[in-house]
């Protein structure tokens, strides 16, 4: 396995695998939901820090984990309120959301397009390329930021939904199942409309060798 794939799945076990088995590790142990929901969401902090340290280095998703984190801890000091911190995660769905739609009046691009430059640096050029050429590869990453915004408020809506009306113990699984199927349907629409675009067959396309 690569050095890659082993950090992406040491993240996901992070941010996904340990809020949810910590919360019910500590309910086990007696810990009321709402102490039990804090600590459960300090790994992902924690690993944003980790990195800042190691790497000197903070992106703007890692500064929105903190601020979550740090608004969960506030939120439970004032409140009590478990059910707050229940939809921590809908905040950033609805961020996403708004960002993704709000992208596609205040930019040139939009935020789906840069997204696929940053995590395809080496085939940015061949994006640009075809994003200056086709009409139809424009119109595609403008759909597809749209598919993601409102994917994403679909997301922060159920979340909401569910932390109000389901018992609490209830919703840190089911949530997280929930976001994981989102994840996967949007990535299946997403693959759909490359392919039926046609221009990621010219993107993916090894260059020429030269005579």
């Amino acid at each position: 396995m690569g050095k890659d794939f082993r950090s992406s799945a040491f993240a996901l076990l992070i941010d996904v695998g340990a809020p949810v088995g910590g919360y019910y590790l500590l309910r086990a142990f007696g810990v009321v939901p709402v102490w039990a929901l804090l600590l459960s969401g300090l790994p992902p902090a924690l690993r944003v820090l980790y990195t800042a340290v190691t790497r000197r280095r903070v992106d703007g998703m890692g500064l929105f984990v903190l601020a979550i984190v740090a608004v969960s801890v506030v939120t439970t000091l004032l409140t009590g309120d478990a059910r707050l911190l229940l939809v921590r995660n809908a905040w950033f769905s609805s961020l996403a959301g708004v960002w993704l739609l709000a992208s596609l009046v205040i930019g040139r691009r939009p935020l789906t397009y840069e997204a696929a430059r940053a995590l395809l640096p080496g085939k940015s050029e061949q994006l640009d390329d075809a994003w200056e050429q086709r009409l139809s590869f424009r119109r595609l990453w403008r759909v597809l930021a749209v598919v993601w915004g409102v994917g994403g408020l679909l997301h922060s809506g159920v979340s909401i939904a569910m932390a109000y009306t389901l018992p609490i113990d209830d919703v840190p699984a089911l949530d997280t199942v929930v976001s994981i199927a989102f994840f996967v349907l949007l990535q299946v629409v997403t693959q759909v409309l490359l392919v039926r675009e046609g221009s990621m067959r010219t993107v993916w396309r090894r260059p020429a060798p030269m005579r």
